[in-house]
């Protein structure tokens, strides 16, 4: 065939110009777009002309003196002006961010943090809204399952709600979407730098024309009553008001003991769970 969008004949590839998008547009934009309520997306470009505009106004040096980060605005009162850094490579064009509170507007500006404090910024996003991550206050006392399969998908969902009633089992949902929430969240490290600080913030190796970069941490999460005294590794560990608990570690190669004790606040009663996790790395040596 040889009509325009049709195959030619005896070719099954389509046409070189369809094989893909092209790697970029030409315009200097960025775009943020919602996840879930903790995490968003935001992609950008910034052409050769827009550095040369940004070089001819600073200096031919400012994006060797600043810092390349992703500015991360609290929307909700502009004039507060509410902002963390994530610092990145430029030519990254895409990441993905994390924000702790949820339920609020957030907006983002890929630039420069410059030694002495201030700011250059290259390109802003739109401002998204992202959703609340909280299960809903409002209950049904009165509420009953409309599946006879309803059971089973409980149970398939790793969550034991069976034989419990609605109220219990919106708490339990509750407590367990917290926990994993707790996970994601940076309060919850155990002073451990993330990868996104560490690993993907490495400058590409000089003379290196071609390079991959890779780490991992460790996430440990449980629960146990509210009042319990907890210890991980022999540290004490804050609980959530719900019982619930969680961390990040550094994991290094090797093995690691992290045993978890609980004591009832009467200290009458104490649980343990021995957790041992090995990593071995190992790389091409290229």
């Amino acid at each position: 065939m040889t009509s325009s969008g049709q195959m030619k004949k005896g070719n099954n590839a389509p046409e070189a110009e369809h094989k893909a998008l092209p790697e970029n547009y030409g315009t200097t934009e960025a775009a943020l777009l919602p996840r879930d309520p903790n995490w968003m997306f935001v992609y950008w470009e910034i052409t050769e002309n827009s550095k040369n505009e940004v070089r001819k106004k600073h200096g031919q040096d400012i994006f060797q003196k600043g810092r390349q980060v992703i500015r991360v605005y609290d929307a909700t009162d502009p004039s507060a002006a509410k902002y963390f850094d994530i610092q990145v490579m430029h030519d990254a064009k895409s990441w993905y961010v994390n924000v702790q509170e949820s339920g609020k507007p957030y907006c983002c500006e890929i630039g420069l943090a410059m030694p002495d404090g201030s700011f250059i910024g290259l390109v802003k996003t739109n401002t998204v809204n992202l959703p609340a991550g909280r299960v809903s206050d409002v209950t049904d006392e009165k509420w009953m399952a409309v599946s006879a399969d309803f059971d089973k998908l409980l149970q398939l969902s790793g969550v034991e709600y069976i034989g419990k009633g609605s109220g219990e089992v919106a708490k339990s949902l509750a407590q367990r979407w917290e926990m994993l929430r707790a996970v994601f969240s940076r309060a919850s490290s155990w002073g451990v730098s993330s990868m996104s600080s560490q690993t993907l913030q490495q400058p590409k190796p000089a003379g290196k024309k071609f390079w991959l970069v890779a780490d991992c941490e460790l996430i440990l999460y449980g629960a146990t009553e509210p009042d319990a005294f907890v210890t991980v590794a022999g540290r004490k560990v804050n609980l959530n008001p719900d019982g619930t608990f969680s961390m990040r570690f550094a994991l290094p190669d090797g093995a690691m003991d992290l045993p978890v004790k609980a004591l009832s606040k009467d200290e009458t009663d104490s649980r343990e769970i021995g957790i041992k996790v090995t990593r071995a790395t190992t790389t091409d040596g290229k």
